[in-house]
């Protein structure tokens, strides 16, 4: 494993470098890929890159990134771009923009969090305090502008589908949703934490652990199934979520031992059926999604690909049941990268897009926990 993460450090490094493209202002966006396919700074690639592996990133690169997205957060709701271009244009939803896949998405707000919270620990204390201070109010708008459901879950409306979590933004989940709850009782917590620390807003964080708190009392009981997994949503799509189980418990969201235990065995169960060369899918073995925003062939790219972003999760989920089970994802993964590139998504011969930034940095996250 030593040496896998120094390669991988390395790989990291070169695949950081490799990705950014300058803005008009001037400012280096860091984009998903470095092919250019996605010539813009998206929100949540950028959040992964921030959480995984912000100690290889300048922290003013890192600043001036987050400030780019927060300083397009649309004035008349509060919602966050989903990507912001280097001609300096905002899009709010996945897709072109001639052509959205849905209402804009609903990890947005959440994701631009999440990166301000790492972001705040490469800054020192009034460096942070000032960062907050002006950025308090399109942080807390972006986020609670998500539409809630019943028990404070974040609600997709079947009538009109926003874009749900990005790496499934091609797939209609509606209802409510598990993965995208997570993700918004994450950025509660960490928000509500930033708040309090820097003494910024106190009936904002006080409001924002409310919600946290409703989303733990309604997460397991909306979304437990009797294989012990997690679903993805109550309505359209209502199947088991892989990635969002292992990212659960990744996270540490609050579950009882009995259901954590239970999700545990399922994982390591049906580990030939969802992961392939350490790169795992969205979906129970031999599913594909039931419904998408846009066609996507089974077995490729969200419905049924394996993907390295969410190995380092299935990782940490497993580690302390199987510790030998987890290292060996991981190390299968890096394998692969040796051997083959960093790709977005892979199934056999199917390969799509190399130079992948995150797929390379959420797995260097985990290697860097389990070492």
């Amino acid at each position: 494993m030593d040496h896998l993460a120094g390669y991988l450090k390395e790989a990291v490094l070169k695949e950081l470098q490799g990705c950014q493209l300058r803005a008009a202002d001037g400012v280096s966006l860091y984009t998903p890929d470095g092919m250019g396919n996605y010539p813009a700074l998206w929100t949540r690639d950028f959040a992964y890159m921030a959480e995984y592996a912000g100690e290889l990133m300048e922290p003013e690169h890192i600043r001036q990134c987050l400030c780019c997205t927060l300083d397009h957060a649309r004035e008349s709701d509060g919602w966050i771009p989903d990507r912001v271009d280097t001609a300096g244009t905002a899009v709010y939803s996945a897709g072109s923009p001639e052509a959205p896949c849905g209402e804009p998405n609903l990890d947005n707000g959440p994701f631009a969090v999440i990166t301000a919270y790492f972001l705040c620990r490469y800054l020192d204390a009034g460096n942070g305090k000032q960062f907050l201070e002006r950025y308090a109010s399109p942080l807390y708008r972006g986020l609670t502008c998500i539409p809630k459901g019943e028990g404070g879950l974040v609600y997709n409306p079947p009538e009109k589908p926003h874009s749900p979590y990005g790496f499934t933004d091609c797939i209609c989940k509606t209802g409510l949703l598990m993965k995208e709850s997570l993700l918004y009782w994450r950025a509660c917590r960490m928000l509500a934490e930033l708040f309090a620390r820097h003494n910024i807003r106190p009936e904002w964080a006080k409001e924002l652990s409310r919600q946290a708190g409703s989303i733990e009392d309604s997460l397991e009981k909306t979304f437990g199934t009797e294989n012990g997994m997690l679903l993805a949503a109550t309505k359209d799509c209502r199947q088991t979520d892989v990635w969002g189980s292992c990212y659960a418990l990744a996270v540490g969201f609050p579950l009882t031992e009995q259901r954590k235990a239970s999700m545990v065995r399922w994982l390591l169960e049906n580990r030939d059926g969802i992961l392939q060369n350490g790169q795992l899918r969205h979906t129970a073995p031999g599913e594909f999604w039931e419904k998408c925003l846009l066609p996507v062939p089974e077995g490729e790219y969200q419905n049924g690909a394996y993907w390295a972003t969410a190995a380092g999760w299935y990782a940490e989920a497993v580690a302390g049941e199987d510790l030998a089970s987890a290292c060996r994802v991981l190390e299968d993964a890096c394998r692969y990268f040796e051997t083959y590139g960093i790709f977005e998504c892979v199934n056999g011969d199917y390969r799509k897009l190399p130079h992948y930034v995150v797929s390379a940095a959420n797995v260097y996250g985990a290697i860097k926990k389990l070492l």
